[in-house]
């Protein structure tokens, strides 16, 4: 293991997602070789929510960090594992995704420019259903009218301390209020949010 600290902390808040992990991490692997600084510069840390599948010997099978956080709340294991990573800059991804081969490069250059202060990268579904595509037409017309949009989502390590994280006592669309409240904030600071 490197004694130096990481550029990027990949934070993976997981309940039960043995089945879904592989995958994710199949990617990032190809995405960290891909990056520009160096692999080792991405850490992958990975947050057991409670989970009963086993997710945290997969995760450590794979060189991820574990971190257990022990409230069942997804914005509590976002925060967690943002207090546990080591990098100077902070990237959130769910389980059950996968991400582009580009996605650590385009996060170094977005936040390089001074200009950003985070974003994310979009998603891409890999399968279709009616209930996904209705969810996903509303997500369309939500980005187009706020310019905020979902997959990794990325700030600095100082940026994301000074709004306080994500709000725990959301139990769900915590994503979507740290998106706005970080847009509202970037606007405020001279520097943008991209999505």
């Amino acid at each position: 293991m490197s004694s130096h600290a990481p550029r990027l902390s990949l934070i993976v808040p997981a309940y039960n997602e043995r089945e879904s992990l592989p995958r994710l991490l199949d990617t990032v692997e190809v995405a960290g070789e891909r990056y520009q600084g160096r692999p080792e510069a991405i850490e992958v840390v990975v947050v057991d929510n409670l989970s009963t599948d086993r997710t945290d010997e997969v995760a450590r099978a794979r060189g991820c960090r574990v971190v257990r956080v022990e409230r069942r709340a997804i914005a509590a294991a976002r925060n967690g594992g943002a207090h546990a990573a080591r990098g100077e800059l902070l990237a959130f991804v769910d389980a059950d995704s996968r991400i582009h081969p580009e996605t650590f490069n385009a996060i170094d250059r977005a936040l390089a420019t001074g200009r950003v202060i985070g974003g994310a990268t979009g998603v891409k579904l890999e399968r279709l259903s009616l209930g996904l595509a209705v969810t996903y037409a509303l997500m369309v017309a939500f980005v187009w009218m706020t310019g905020l949009d979902a997959g990794v989502v990325f700030c600095r390590r100082d940026d994301f301390a000074a709004v306080g994280g994500y709000n725990e006592e959301r139990l769900y669309a915590e994503d979507v209020e740290f998106l706005i409240q970080r847009g509202v904030s970037g606007r405020r600071a001279d520097r943008s949010w991209c999505g």
